[in-house]
């Protein structure tokens, strides 16, 4: 009987373009997690205000992108086809929705979006919609948004916290069954930003079985030092706090910072003035977890530790809430 795979190196947020067009130019930076030694990454397939069928459609074309190029990389739709992919050196790739907007209230869309490989959504992005308010407006959870979470739970995709009012992250979390997760944001105590969280936002998603992941955004990160040193001092700090066991890391590296300038151009109502998202946007990159990994070891973080923060956790979480049903139920 061979051994069990060490647990994975996951980053749980990455940011291909949104324009379908720009896709093939821009999608082979997947390589760069592969080089980092990075065995799954989450790619965004819409947010805020983007369409139904926009959502689908970026969905179709990435997959098709990745069949295209099956000795690197694969859409994996369960654990079990993870560990194929890692078994076989590529890169496993599930998706992500940041906001329930476009669901429009169909929790029929659940369903659909389980079979095109998405495995955790937003409640809501920055603006309050059907479901939830968002970090920018200060609402709750509506009933809507409690069937929504209910469906979700149901269908093996995680709820994801993050853009979404305290409020409503922290009634989602009142009733939650199984855990939820805040996918790619930082604590507000090192970086005083709305789209940052409270302690007690981060402890009650720890105490739910949940994690939090690092958002390598430098906005969200604050200033005074490199990126990838403020990344480590978020994760400390949220160690500290919650323990390792509940924090992770999704980078929100963007694949084409020009691409994304246009996008809060076309969505303006989405990033209200004041905030900073007028400014540049700079990343941490996947190159920085080798890095990351000897800091956390400098630390005194033991191996086990630093295995659940750089992946371990969402694995964990996958398994708690991903189901067994067949992938394209």
């Amino acid at each position: 009987m061979s051994a069990p795979l060490p647990a994975p190196v996951w980053d749980n947020h990455a940011c291909p373009p949104m324009a379908i067009d720009d896709l093939p130019a821009h999608l082979p930076t997947l390589q760069r997690y592969r080089d980092a030694g990075v065995d799954v990454v989450s790619l965004n397939i819409g947010y805020g205000e983007m369409a139904w069928e926009d959502h689908l459609a970026m969905a179709k074309a990435i997959t098709a992108w990745l069949a295209a190029h099956p000795d690197r990389f694969v859409l994996a739709r369960s654990l079990a086809e993870i560990d194929a992919a890692r078994g076989a050196g590529r890169l496993a790739v599930v998706f992500d929705v940041e906001g329930a907007a476009p669901l429009e209230g169909d929790l029929g869309r659940v369903a659909q979006l389980r079979q095109v490989g998405v495995r955790w959504m937003l409640l809501a992005y920055n603006r309050r919609n059907w479901a939830a308010g968002g970090v920018h407006e200060a609402a709750g959870l509506t009933p809507e948004g409690v069937r929504l979470i209910r469906q979700m739970e149901d269908a093996g995709i995680v709820v994801c916290l993050s853009h979404t009012a305290h409020a409503a992250a922290m009634q989602a979390l009142a009733i939650a069954r199984k855990p939820m997760i805040l996918s790619h944001s930082n604590p507000r105590a090192l970086c005083d930003h709305p789209r940052n969280i409270t302690d007690d936002l981060a402890r009650a998603c720890a105490a739910r079985g949940g994690a939090i992941g690092v958002n390598g955004l430098r906005l969200f990160l604050g200033t005074g030092a490199p990126v990838e040193r403020l990344v480590l001092e978020h994760v400390l700090y949220l160690v500290k706090l919650v323990g390792p066991r509940h924090v992770g890391l999704g980078l929100d590296f963007v694949f084409d910072l020009a691409g994304l300038e246009a996008e809060k151009a076309a969505m303006a109502s989405t990033f209200p003035g004041g905030c900073g998202y007028e400014q540049p946007t700079e990343c941490t990159p996947p190159e920085a977890i080798p890095a990351l990994r000897a800091g956390l070891a400098a630390a005194g973080l033991a191996g086990e530790e630093i295995a659940a923060i750089l992946g371990g956790n969402w694995q964990r979480i996958a398994e708690e809430c991903w189901g067994d049903m067949p992938a394209t139920a």
